[in-house]
């Protein structure tokens, strides 16, 4: 064998193992190529989920506010008068009845200032009581008087005509018969007198110095009352039942003329004040009922307790110079008064906090349960259960929907090709796909829905 064909045969020994690993490889991806399609991995199987029907139903809108209990009536009562307390009767806390006196002012002066005054209108009372009914002596002096004169008047009568008799036969001189007619006309001056006079004190007074006396004595009596009016002024007394819920003097410290004395606020009937936002504000009206959720009234668990109240009044007017588009809204709510202590006990009090709770006009909705909801930066979308195709596992399309008023557990939603009836998925939509399959479970008994998702 010469060179050439020893190298020859070397070089096919070494290439004939590499040609055959070559082939083996070309036949093990070929074997793997056509086997691709049987290892592939299987389809995802239906997602679980629990549904519920889609339902149509009036509903009413919902919104709350919250507020604090205020008296309806309360006031700062103050001193009438000016002095220094003498009694002060009353403490914090304490229920006083209409009338209950709260301080007394000192009273010297003015009592001794009133017994003077009383005093002389009892002197003018006999003032006027004198001058109206004249006094039978004087009367009886008055009449004996006119008698006496008419007696004198008849004497001296006589005996002028006598004298004149005389004179005229010449038995009288002129002289005596001047004298007869002089005592003759101030004897008819004198009866005149005395018969003006006689009258006089039987008819009394003359009528204007009657009225004169009545009026001094009127203007006394005016002049007693209002000294009476004054002393009931250093008497400070509730002008209403209620509770004293701040003391502002005490015994010995001097009050001017309208200074507090206590400050008092009436709680049979309250009031709790809300703000209400512009757009629920056209769905309140006076006279509508509001329920109240408020603490610590008479539960004894910390747990707040359901108070019926009514809306009073709505003040037509916002702090939108401050930024705010609500308007107070004021509630009246009948409280309870535990009489049986003393003193009483009032469930609602003044500063508690309240959260009241409006419906506003009912409207038809279509509702489907709050879990349906899935929230996602693109919006709001829920699953509804696609029709039944036969043959073929039930599947789910996805709706984007706009919320509305709630209803307990549900919700108001609108979106496209939504009707009651329909099937949305409540629990395992935050896992699901658009068409994708899904098993529903069994419901609780009574709600009605099969595992194919078919209504019973």
């Amino acid at each position: 064998m010469t060179s050439a064909q020893f190298f020859t045969t070397l070089l096919l020994a070494f290439s004939l193992p590499l040609t055959g690993q070559g082939c083996s490889s070309s036949v093990a991806t070929t074997a793997d190529d056509s086997a691709s399609p049987v290892s592939a991995a299987p389809a995802q199987p239906p997602a679980l989920v629990r549904v519920d029907i889609i339902r149509k139903e009036s509903v009413a809108p919902e919104f709350r506010a919250l507020g604090n209990v205020r008296p309806r009536h309360f006031s700062v009562i103050a001193s009438g008068s000016d002095g220094i307390v003498d009694e002060f009767p009353v403490e914090v806390g304490e229920f006083v009845a209409s009338g209950t006196l709260l301080s007394k002012l000192r009273m010297e002066s003015t009592d001794l200032d009133l017994a003077e005054q009383e005093a002389v209108v009892v002197e003018r009372e006999a003032d006027l009581a004198e001058i109206q009914t004249p006094r039978s002596e004087d009367v009886d002096e008055a009449k004996a008087r006119q008698q006496a004169s008419d007696i004198t008047y008849a004497n001296a009568e006589r005996r002028l005509e006598e004298l004149r008799a005389l004179g005229k036969r010449g038995a009288a001189n002129l002289s005596e018969v001047k004298d007869a007619e002089d005592n003759f006309d101030a004897a008819r001056q004198n009866q005149v007198a005395a018969r003006a006079v006689f009258q006089k004190i039987s008819t009394g007074a003359r009528p204007e110095q009657k009225q004169q006396a009545a009026a001094r004595l009127e203007a006394q009596k005016k002049h007693v009352e209002f000294l009476k009016a004054e002393r009931a002024k250093r008497l400070t007394k509730a002008p209403f039942d209620g509770f004293v819920v701040a003391e502002h003097t005490n015994v010995g410290q001097w009050l001017a003329k309208g200074d507090s004395v206590v400050t008092l606020a009436q709680l049979d009937e309250v009031e709790v004040q809300v703000q209400i936002d512009q757009q629920f504000i056209d769905q309140i009206a006076p006279g509508r009922p509001v329920t109240l959720m408020i603490q610590g009234t008479g539960n004894r668990n910390g747990a707040a307790r359901e108070w019926k109240g009514e809306v009073s009044s709505i003040v037509p007017r916002s702090n939108w110079e401050g930024g705010s588009r609500s308007f107070p809204v004021i509630i009246r709510i009948k409280n309870e008064i535990d009489t049986s202590t003393m003193p009483p006990i009032p469930a609602l009090r003044e500063g508690m906090m309240a959260e009241a709770a409006f419906a506003g006009q009912s409207i038809d909705a279509v509702l489907v349960p709050k879990d349906s909801m899935v929230r996602t930066s693109r919006g709001t979308f829920i699953f509804v259960v696609n029709p039944p195709t036969e043959g073929q596992p039930p599947s789910v399309r996805q709706v984007m929907v706009e919320p509305g008023l709630s209803s307990e557990a549900s919700i108001q939603v609108t979106g496209e090709n939504i009707e009651p009836g329909m099937q949305v998925v409540t629990e395992g939509a935050e896992r699901l796909r658009a068409f994708q399959s899904v098993e529903i479970m069994k419901q609780d008994a009574g709600v009605g829905v099969q595992d194919s998702g078919k209504k019973q």
